[in-house]
């Protein structure tokens, strides 16, 4: 519950805490279901050229961009009402992002099974479907992240507390990818052969008729969530300060430039955006190196058994990793400190996967494999900790400057700067890593065409490049001046 007495700062405990975590649970439960799996399900069971996949990616990113930088300042320019200021926008995004996620599963069109047994083909009826989804499903999508973001500084208004939130949502991001990443893992186990899996085969059938049942079955706990949330909010503290002035759309928009003359941010946002692109390789590359690079050579029932044990390690590399970081944070009580020490040790786990050039036992390939990505994934999932609550400090710092050049009045006048900039500090963020994740995507689409995207080597090559990206996350990072008061 927000604690207000004695005009305390604003804190989410108990029921609340946990009641708004579960909005994002429920996002990235659907998101990353579709995110993880639909990639290679267009590509290896569909078999439409990568390229023309990856522009669907790439047009999805660029729209979450842009969308996410004019919803930034919509929200922060809403009058607040009895509903609330922001929380309202849940309901209109959730219906319309839930239905287009489930019918990326259902394309109406496919290619002609002669070409597709051949190689993977140019067949726009397919991809402008695909294309035409994951603009709307990014529109309606970024809208409910956009209130999810911009709204901690307002309900939350102290490092310790955001921490607090940041811990429990990424336990909770943890248990949704395990869950919607594991659901296509297990299915790919139990087809008859998991590298030849195109819609005219007996595997390829199973994943056709499969993916749409699984994605309405998902559907339903991620609405349950997303509600709870809803319920969960309660932004009446606006009712109860000063009248809101609603801007005029050209003036509203100029808070944009706040951010972007942020240097100090701008560092930040830098290195947080590389770090989190990197993951966007493991959506290209995982579930092919698994069959291709773990499991070449192998038996098709021996790599069918590699998904399953996928899902085990990821299981327990992020829970242990998470803990690791945890702890380690507390100890230095530096969160700028221990999120370099993350990037550092992602790099370094991401470059060893060098060893899969060699040909090795099985037994030494589960082990490698283990040390190297499951220090990578497990230490990307924990990158939540860190970057959620420095961003929401760095939107209270940027309504500390505004309120040294404009006003004498702290508290009132601190909170208000804050409700006309949360928005548009995520919205930028959101702007800046789509746009850099639309170029990686684009780039691994060319990467990956026809054959490269079963070639062991550059499948290994891409994993490993996760690690220049950390390399380049920590050089802005090293730059970054800002210290905040641990509490």
């Amino acid at each position: 519950m927000q604690n207000i007495k004695n005009n305390s700062l604003r804190e989410l405990h108990g029921a609340r805490l946990f009641g708004f975590s579960m909005g994002n649970f429920g996002v990235m439960l659907m998101l990353m279901l579709t995110g993880s799996f639909s990639y290679n399900f267009y590509v290896y069971t569909i078999r439409v050229d990568s390229i023309l996949i990856s522009i669907g990616s790439t047009l999805s990113m660029v729209t979450m961009a842009f969308t996410g930088i004019i919803f930034g300042v919509l929200l922060d320019n809403t009058k607040p009402k009895k509903m609330g200021k922001r929380r309202p926008y849940i309901l209109i995004g959730l219906p319309i992002w839930l239905v287009s996620t489930i019918l990326v599963y259902l394309p109406p069109w496919i290619p002609p099974e002669s070409l597709a047994m051949v190689s993977t083909v140019f067949y726009w009826p397919t991809a402008i479907w695909y294309w035409i989804l994951s603009i709307i499903r990014s529109i309606f999508g970024v809208l409910m992240m956009i209130v999810y973001r911009s709204i901690v500084p307002e309900i939350s208004q102290t490092l310790k507390n955001r921490k607090k939130i940041a811990t429990i949502s990424t336990n909770l991001l943890i248990i949704s990818s395990i869950i919607s990443t594991g659901f296509p893992l297990i299915i790919m186990s139990l087809v008859d052969d998991s590298t030849n899996v195109g819609f005219w085969t007996v595997s390829g059938k199973f994943i056709m008729n499969i993916m749409p049942t699984i994605s309405i079955i998902f559907s339903i706990p991620a609405t349950i969530c997303i509600l709870i949330s809803f319920f969960s909010i309660d932004e009446n503290f606006h009712l109860n300060g000063p009248d809101f002035e609603k801007k005029k759309v050209k003036d509203a928009f100029k808070n944009l430039f706040i951010p972007v003359k942020d240097k100090e941010y701008l560092k930040f946002m830098a290195a947080g955006v590389t770090t989190q692109t990197s993951q966007y390789v493991i959506s290209f590359t995982i579930i092919p190196f698994i069959g291709f690079v773990l499991g070449r050579n192998l038996p098709t029932a021996q790599i069918s058994s590699f998904y399953i044990l996928y899902i085990i390690i990821k299981t327990a590399v992020n829970f242990s990793w998470l803990f690791i970081w945890k702890m380690t944070m507390k100890r230095q009580k530096n969160i700028l400190k221990t999120f370099k020490w993350n990037m550092i040790v992602m790099g370094i786990g991401a470059l060893l996967e060098a060893i899969f050039f060699i040909e090795l036992s099985v037994p030494l390939r589960l082990i490698l494999f283990i040390i190297s990505f499951g220090t990578v994934i497990g230490s990307s999932y924990s990158i939540t900790l860190f970057s959620s609550p420095i961003l929401n400090e760095m939107v209270d710092r940027a309504a500390e400057m505004n309120l040294i050049e404009n006003t004498q009045e702290l508290k009132m006048n601190k909170d208000e700067a804050v409700t006309r900039l949360s928005g548009a500090y995520s919205g930028l963020m959101t702007f800046t890593a789509s746009m850099v994740g639309a170029l990686t995507s684009i780039i691994f689409g060319f990467i990956f065409q026809g054959e490269n995207s079963r070639n062991p080597v550059i499948l290994t090559l891409g994993l490993m490049s996760m690690g220049l990206f950390q390399i380049i996350a920590l050089v802005f990072l090293q730059s970054f001046k800002v210290k905040f008061k641990e509490s």
